[in-house]
Parts: structure tokens; C-alpha cells; sequence
């Protein structure tokens, strides 16, 4: 029985803390309400987790760990352009000095305060824009420690206890300034199109010489005439064709289905394509799909070796991100799903860029917001 009562005790501790924490006092749940999103508290240590829409991007934010301050994040499809943008620092000067790239787009508040890296600097110069600029100088300015990447903003704060007005706050900054980016986003790079084949040349045709009728008639010949041309047999009846007739050719199979994935139909848009809140998508996943073993193939968009990861579990592995579906999204058009996908470690160095693998593996959990699934103990196929 003490046993018993001492759990009993602890539920009741337990229960009481998170009402408490449910109050009007509790700055995260007042800033969810301002801000129309849902929140939710970890178990047991009731570490707070806010999402949702915020000016049509999903928004998260949250404690990650104990100990550990509040973090801000927006999510956005990637640019395509392998974007990364932060506050310019003294180690970042120096590394520029010593040759890491650091992409200039002509504005000096611009150049001088923010340090670029990106894979399309032509690009980047047009989306811009000096209204763009000025948004992101002014970010910067009043949140040093915000990162700019190619799918997302992130704004880690330097307490685990702000107020309900710095939540709003920087929520509401960071969420503006991300529409401004998305809404000034570069096309897509045009694929290349293959050469067409270069048509056969024409065969020259040989047509029989005219014959000389002086020249006929010398050699004791006349030229043939209409009056001397010879008259045809009457046609006969073609006689029955007799042996083995020549077998018809078989009928054209039918196209071979789609290969299995070990995904329902309709998976990636049921998953990503309503802009849903990740807490509905990573429940609905968890119920049917959490260790799916999956067939999948696409196009490699970075390879590298690590040592293990902060959304799963996987000890030393090649991390890969692979491009293997695209669906259509009422806010961005066409939009690419991608699998990140482990696979034994000592593989990056031959999954380049552009590389098309096709792979197996355990499907361990979905991210909504970035529209990216996860794939462990992985192995190429072919």
C-alpha cells in the first residue's frame, strides 16, 4: 500500500502543478490565446509547446529540454537556394577574411550587419528587395541570435521565463518577416532538358536515265512508246497461299503498376498537404504508421556523416536528405517532400548532390512543419 499511496501523492502533485500552470499567470498559455494556437505541456515535466498558424506559417514554440530557454521557430517549404543568413560577428568576419563565402548584395547596412552563404547568389540579389532588406537589418538589430535558413527562421531567447507581451512579441516578428521572405522566394531551377536526337539523313533515291530515242534507234531499237508498250496478262486469281502463316504479333502488356512503397495512397497529402498542426499529423502517424518498413526512391540533396541526431535515436550514421515526393500545396504550389533518411555510416562520400538512390528502411516518425519524414536503419537498393 505505500507503494501505492506514494504514486497517488505524485499524480495529485502532478495535477496540481498543471493546473496551476493552466492559469491566467501562465505567460505561454495566455500568448497561445492571443495568438490562436495550442499549447501543451510535456509529461512529467510539463515543458511548454505552442503551434500553430501565424500569418499562414506554421509557428512553433517551446522549451526543448530542461534547463534550456525558449525557443522560436516559423517554417516555411525550402527556398531552393541553400540559404543561411545570420548576424554578422567578429568570428564570422574572420572566417571571411580567411575565404568562407559570404555573399554581398550590393546594400552596405545590409552587407555589413548580416552574414550570407547561399548556392544562388544571383538569386538571392533579386529576391532582395530593399523593403526585404531593410525587414531583415531590423530583425536582426533587435534579435542578434536569429538564424535564417532555407526552410525556416529560429530565435533562440536568453530566458526559459519570458513574459506573455515577449512572446507575442517576437512571435508576431519573426512570423512577418518570414511571409516577407516567402513572398519574395526565387523560382524553382529549370531542370535541363535533353538534347533531341538529330534526325537520320535522307538516302538519295536513284532514278533511271532517260533513254535517247536517236540513240535507240541507232542500235537497231526503238525507245518503247505508249503505242509499244506491252499489254499485261489478264490478272488470275491469286493462288491460296499454302504453308505456315506468319504468326501475329502478341498483344502490347499492360504497364507494370507503381512500385510498392509500403505507404497508403494518398500518404504524403493526407500527411502535408492541409497545412495541418503537427500534434494532429504526429498522433494519426504514431496510430498507423510508427515502424513501416518502406520502399522509396529519390534524388539526393545532402549527404553527410553523423553522430547521431536530435529528432531520432540513431547512433553513427550517413544522414541523407533525399527529395522522393512533391505534392501541391494551396499556399506554395508544388512543394517537395523529404525523407531524411540514415544509413550506415561511410556512404556521403558517394551520395553527391543530384545522385537518384532508391532505398528500405523503418519509417520512425514524421516532421508536419517541415514536411519531412524520417527513415532509420536504411540500406540502398540496387
Amino acid at each position: 500500500m505505500g507503494v501505492v499511496a506514494v504514486v497517488v501523492v505524485v499524480l495529485i502533485i502532478v495535477f496540481f502543478l498543471a493546473m496551476r500552470t493552466s492559469g491566467a499567470n501562465d505567460p505561454f498559455q495566455a500568448a497561445a490565446a492571443s495568438l490562436g494556437l495550442k499549447l501543451t505541456r510535456s509529461v512529467p515535466d510539463l515543458l511548454p509547446r505552442v503551434e500553430g498558424m501565424v500569418n499562414g506559417l506554421p509557428i512553433r514554440i517551446d522549451i526543448p529540454d530542461r534547463g534550456a530557454t525558449a525557443r522560436y521557430r516559423v517554417f516555411y517549404p525550402p527556398l531552393g537556394m541553400a540559404l543561411r543568413l545570420e548576424r554578422e560577428t567578429t568570428i564570422s568576419r574572420t572566417m571571411g577574411e580567411l575565404g568562407q563565402t559570404d555573399t554581398q548584395v550590393g546594400e552596405a547596412a545590409f552587407d555589413n550587419m548580416l552574414k550570407v552563404n547561399t548556392s544562388r547568389p544571383d538569386a538571392l540579389q533579386k529576391m532582395m528587395t530593399p523593403q526585404l532588406r531593410r525587414s531583415l537589418v531590423q530583425l536582426l538589430d533587435a534579435y542578434p541570435k536569429m538564424l535564417i535558413e532555407d526552410g525556416g527562421m529560429t530565435y533562440v531567447s536568453d530566458t526559459a521565463e519570458p513574459t506573455q507581451e515577449e512572446i507575442v512579441r517576437i512571435t508576431t516578428a519573426v512570423a512577418a518577416a518570414a511571409h516577407q521572405l516567402v513572398a519574395n522566394r526565387p523560382p524553382p531551377l529549370e531542370k535541363p532538358q535533353p538534347r533531341p536526337r538529330p534526325k537520320p539523313a535522307a538516302q538519295p533515291t536513284s532514278t533511271p536515265a532517260p533513254i535517247d530515242q536517236d540513240q535507240g534507234a541507232k542500235a537497231g531499237t526503238a525507245a518503247p512508246g505508249p503505242s509499244s508498250r506491252p499489254t499485261p496478262p489478264d490478272r488470275q486469281p491469286a493462288a491460296p497461299v499454302t504453308g505456315s502463316a506468319q504468326p501475329e504479333s502478341p498483344p502490347t502488356p499492360p504497364p507494370a503498376p507503381p512500385p510498392s512503397t509500403g505507404l497508403p495512397d494518398g500518404f504524403f497529402e493526407e500527411a502535408f498537404g492541409a497545412n495541418r498542426l503537427s500534434f494532429e499529423s504526429e498522433d494519426n502517424f504514431e496510430e498507423q504508421l510508427g515502424g513501416t518498413v518502406v520502399s522509396l526512391s529519390g534524388t539526393v540533396k545532402q549527404a553527410r556523416e553523423v553522430e547521431d541526431d536530435t529528432k531520432v535515436s540513431v547512433g553513427p550514421s550517413t544522414k541523407v536528405t533525399v527529395t522522393v515526393a512533391q505534392i501541391d500545396n494551396d499556399l506554395y504550389g508544388k512543394t517537395d517532400i523529404d525523407a531524411i533518411v540514415f544509413l550506415p555510416k561511410g556512404n556521403a562520400q558517394r551520395l553527391d548532390r543530384g545522385t537518384h538512390i532508391a532505398f528500405t528502411g523503418s519509417l520512425e516518425t514524421i516532421d508536419p512543419f517541415m514536411r519531412n519524414l524520417f527513415v532509420t536503419n536504411a540500406r540502398l537498393q540496387g
